[in-house]
């Protein structure tokens, strides 16, 4: 009897912290720019594909921080994130062996899944932030350049990064925290689904940069 008196009060202990824990939740919004760029892992025989640099797009998000330790966070929520895959690609059997360029424009909806780590304050009221994890993702459109027959004649509907990075948090308030942070996601998943064909196989997989402002309360 007393070993079940005894875990009980150990679990309705630890029930008890956590829900303290989960009280203490900070949400807020976060919005900038994006660098967007591909990855060419492979070409065929007689297909070549090579990235055709990169392009400046946007993101904007909401998210809960949730503590599990002492300056320990997990961090989720949702982001409205677009960015362009652009290749060029070359192929004697087709348009004289001359390279042609491709882009196509895409939203997608994430849901980062990470682990945040402070610092205690660097300055007054300021502390530094790291953060790594995984961010799963949904392809909502892709809309093409031009009406021309493209290489990739469809997308794959998810996609899943690796995501790290870091920045500052400044307290303005009791409650109200401005932050700054730069993260990089590197793409895991072969973003090709169909190829028009007569091509060689090939594979396309997506990296991000994000300069992210928000603010918490």
């Amino acid at each position: 009897m007393k070993k079940h008196v005894f875990s009980a009060l150990i679990a309705l202990f630890f029930v008890s912290t956590a829900k303290a824990q989960i009280d203490d939740y900070r949400i807020g919004i976060t919005l900038g720019p994006t660098v967007s760029y591909n990855r060419i892992p492979s070409s065929g025989e007689d297909t070549s594909v090579d990235k055709d640099g990169s392009a400046v797009k946007f993101m904007l998000g909401a998210f809960i921080d949730v503590p599990f330790r002492e300056n320990y966070y997990f961090h989720s929520g949702i982001n409205y994130a677009t960015r362009v895959t652009k290749l060029t690609i070359t192929d004697p059997r087709f348009n004289g062996g001359q390279p042609e360029n491709e882009r196509y424009d895409h939203e997608y909806l994430q849901v980062p899944l990470l682990v945040k780590l402070y610092t205690n304050e660097v300055l007054l009221d300021t502390r530094v932030f790291f953060n790594f994890g995984i961010v799963p993702e949904i392809r909502l459109t892709t809309n093409q350049e031009n009406d021309r027959i493209m290489s990739i004649s469809k997308f794959q509907s998810i996609d899943v990064a690796g995501n790290f990075g870091g920045g500052v948090e400044r307290a303005i308030g009791v409650n109200t925290n401005l932050f700054a942070a730069l993260n990089f996601n590197i793409g895991f998943l072969n973003q090709v689904s169909q190829q028009t064909s007569g091509y060689d196989e090939f594979k396309v997989k997506n990296n991000m940069f994000a300069l992210e402002f928000g603010i918490k309360f």
